[in-house]
C-alpha cells in the first residue's frame, strides 16, 4: 500500500515505489518536441471548458490504416480527476473516441465523429462512472482500439496529496506509463505566481538518486507523467536520457510534465520527492516536502509507442525538448 512521511527541509528522503515500468517514450505535450508525438500540438483551445486539460492522447496522422499506430498513447492510467484530452491529428479523416470495444460499446462516453483537429476533453471521476480501466475504439475505424485506466487511491502527507494513475503498483506490461498527481494541502489551485518544485526518484536499496530536477507549474498542483526507458532504447530512438518535455497545455506551466528515463530498471522500492522551493520568488509560508513509496514489481514487458524528432538541449541532468512544430515522428521505435 501507499505510504508517505512527511521531511522537513534538510531531513532524510522520502519513499515512493514505482513498478516495473518498462514503457515507451512518448510526448504528448503542448511545448515539446515532437518527440513520440504525432501531428499537430495546438491542442486545446475551447473556450467555456469547465475542467482544465491535464493530459493529451493524439489520434495519430494515417491512424485509418490498419496496422499502424493508431494512437500516441495506446494505454495509459491517469489519477482520478485527470482532465484528458483526444485531438484528431489524422488530416482529412473523421474518428471517434467511444467507450467500449467493436461491436460492444459501453455507453459511458462518445466523442461523436471528429473532424480533423476536433477535440474530446474528459474528466475521469467517480460521479461519471470512470474510475477503472476502459476500452475504448473509433466506431469508424473499428480496429483502432486502445485503452485508458484510472484509480482513486489518494495518500496523504503532511504538506501534498499523492495520487497515481496506477495505485500503489505500476505495471508497466499493462500500463505504458503512469501520471502522477501532487496537490498542495491548504492551497488554491489558482495561484497567483508560478510554484518552483523540486522532484527526485530515489531507489531504495542502494539509495542512489536515479532522477532530480527542477519545474514550474502555473496552477499549484504538479502533474508529471513517468516514462521507463532503458539506455539501449533511448540510444536507438537517438535521444539522451533522463530527459524532461512539456507541459501539455500552450499556457506556460499548465497540464502535465513528462520524464523518460532509466528510473525503475530493478524491481523493488523507490522514494518520489516532491518539494515546493519557492511561489513566484518567494519561498512558501513554511516547508512543503513529503516523500512518498511505490513497489516497482518485475516481469514488465517493453512496450512499442515512442517516436522520436527534432532538436534536443542538455540542461542540467535532463535533456530539454522546445516545440518545432513540425509534427513529423519515426515510428515504432520501442
Amino acid at each position: 500500500m501507499f505510504f508517505s512521511k512527511f521531511l522537513r527541509i534538510g531531513s532524510p528522503g522520502v519513499t515512493l515505489l514505482l513498478a516495473a515500468v518498462i514503457a515507451p517514450l512518448l510526448l504528448s505535450g503542448m511545448s515539446t518536441n515532437s518527440l513520440f508525438l504525432n501531428g499537430n500540438t495546438n491542442a486545446y483551445a475551447q473556450a467555456g471548458q469547465e475542467a482544465r486539460p491535464i493530459y493529451f492522447i493524439n489520434i495519430n496522422p494515417g491512424a485509418s490504416a490498419e496496422g499502424t499506430q493508431h494512437y500516441s498513447i495506446g494505454n495509459t492510467a491517469v489519477p482520478a480527476g485527470t482532465t484528458v484530452v483526444w485531438v484528431n491529428n489524422d488530416e482529412g479523416v473523421r474518428h471517434t473516441v467511444t467507450s467500449g470495444t467493436p461491436g460492444s460499446n459501453t455507453g459511458l462516453f462518445d466523442s461523436g465523429e471528429m473532424p480533423f483537429n476536433a477535440q474530446f476533453p474528459l474528466t475521469f471521476t467517480s460521479a461519471s462512472g470512470l474510475i477503472g480501466e476502459f476500452s475504448y475504439y473509433c466506431t469508424l475505424h473499428p480496429f483502432m482500439v486502445a485503452t485508458i485506466s484510472s484509480n482513486e487511491a489518494v495518500e496523504r502527507g503532511q504538506s501534498f496529496e499523492f495520487r497515481s494513475g496506477t495505485g500503489p503498483t505500476l505495471d508497466v506490461a499493462k500500463n505504458n506509463r503512469t501520471l502522477l498527481a501532487f496537490n498542495p494541502i491548504g492551497m488554491s489551485v489558482d495561484q497567483p505566481d508560478v510554484m518552483h518544485y523540486n522532484f527526485s526518484i530515489t531507489r531504495n536499496s542502494d539509495n542512489q538518486t536515479l532522477y532530480a530536477e527542477e519545474f514550474d507549474v502555473e496552477n499549484s498542483a504538479f502533474w508529471i507523467e513517468l516514462i521507463q526507458v532503458s539506455q539501449s532504447e533511448a540510444q536507438a530512438a537517438g535521444v539522451n536520457i533522463p530527459l524532461r518535455f512539456g507541459p501539455d497545455v500552450g499556457v506556460d506551466y499548465t497540464g502535465a510534465w513528462h520524464a523518460a528515463g532509466d528510473f525503475f530498471s530493478q524491481p523493488g522500492d523507490y522514494t518520489l520527492g516532491v518539494e515546493l522551493m519557492t511561489i513566484g520568488s518567494n519561498p512558501p509560508p513554511q516547508p512543503m516536502r513529503d516523500e512518498f513509496t511505490m513497489s516497482v514489481v518485475s516481469g514488465a514487458t517493453t512496450a512499442t509507442n515512442a517516436t522520436t524528432a527534432g532538436n534536443a538541449t542538455t540542461a542540467g541532468n535532463a535533456t530539454n525538448m522546445t516545440t518545432d512544430g513540425g509534427g513529423e515522428v519515426l515510428e515504432g521505435v520501442f
